[in-house]
């Protein structure tokens, strides 16, 4: 007698039947909706990724490029102990290899010079290849903002006192000629920046347009870089032309000599690019900076104009 005598059976509990074909076909129109929504998904999150990472570097480069200007542009003028670049004269040889311009750098009368969308007269330093057309360029000449002791050879150091200044380059073991005789005294690096943008970063045709500016290193003027992705750089000086302390009058076209003493302020503006490319966005903005209208670009890079004010407080033309 079997066991399974009274144990009911089931027949087709456990059949085989498949899917229908209506039951597959919506499985699959299903499957492809949630594909679809998460693609959907996936890409406005990269493109809203990559929208706030380019506002994050825009902001990074910008405040990186006006932080460098701030910091120079207002020390303009500075001497050290003399507050009257008159005094100042050259001992020895201090000319320097790749001048933008003979004397260049010990133009000490003239602490800030501009050039207006152009690079006339900076071709030694600035070659047309090396130049970002219709950008202007910004030299400013001072002293380093503490003494210092040590001496670079090629370096040009201004020894200065309340009513005189010499300035020497050093030689090769480090030693300056450069003395005055009423003390305190001490000494200073004399620096000369012009900054200006070049259309390359690492190298020429990468497309990569950077905020440069040509410095002294080694007894000649070399290229230091700084920012990359500044598209242009603009400069406008504020004046007083009537002489009560106040600014009445902008000029954005470069600056004479003649109106050297005028000058109160310095108004920087450059114009930053995003570093990635975005296939959503087209950017159709126009930007105002000094005496151009940029844009429309109709591209997918964002920009963004970043300006500051700064005074000239070091200046002896000031009167103060």
């Amino acid at each position: 007698m079997s066991i399974f005598r009274n144990v009911p059976r089931f027949v087709g509990a456990f059949s085989n039947r498949g899917l229908s074909l209506i039951e597959l076909m919506i499985a699959l129109v299903i499957g492809v909706l949630l594909s679809g929504a998460v693609t959907i998904i996936y890409v406005n999150n990269k493109h809203a990724y990559v929208a706030q990472d380019n506002m994050a570097n825009l902001q990074e480069n910008g405040r990186m490029a006006l932080h460098l200007l701030r910091e120079d542009v207002r020390m303009a003028g500075y001497w050290g102990l003399n507050y009257s670049p008159d005094t100042i004269t050259n001992s020895g040889d201090v000319s320097l290899g790749e001048e933008c311009a003979t004397g260049w750098a010990t133009d000490y009368a003239n602490p800030f010079v501009s050039v207006n969308n152009d690079n006339t007269g900076y071709d030694p330093c600035v070659p047309d290849a090396d130049y970002k057309a219709n950008t202007d360029i910004l030299t400013i000449r001072r002293a380093s903002s503490n003494p210092v002791t040590v001496y670079h050879p090629g370096h040009l150091y201004l020894r200065t006192s309340l009513t005189e200044g010499s300035v020497s380059k050093a030689d090769s073991g480090g030693t300056i000629t450069a003395s005055v005789a009423e003390i305190p005294a001490a000494t200073y690096e004399v620096l000369a920046h012009a900054y200006y943008v070049r259309p390359w970063s690492e190298t020429a045709g990468d497309g990569i347009p950077s905020l440069v500016r040509e410095v002294i290193s080694g007894g000649a003027v070399t290229t230091e870089r700084l920012v990359e992705y500044v598209e242009d750089f603009q400069v406008t000086f504020g004046l007083d032309s009537d002489g009560d302390g106040s600014v009445d009058r902008y000029e954005n076209s470069g600056i004479s000599p003649g109106d050297v003493d005028s000058v109160m302020s310095i108004i920087v503006e450059t114009l930053v690019r995003a570093n990635t490319f975005e296939s959503n966005y087209t950017n159709t903005r126009t930007y105002q900076m000094g005496d151009r209208v940029l844009g429309p670009f109709n591209d997918g890079f964002r920009r963004q104009v970043f300006r500051d004010t700064l005074f000239i407080r070091n200046w002896s033309g000031l009167g103060i």
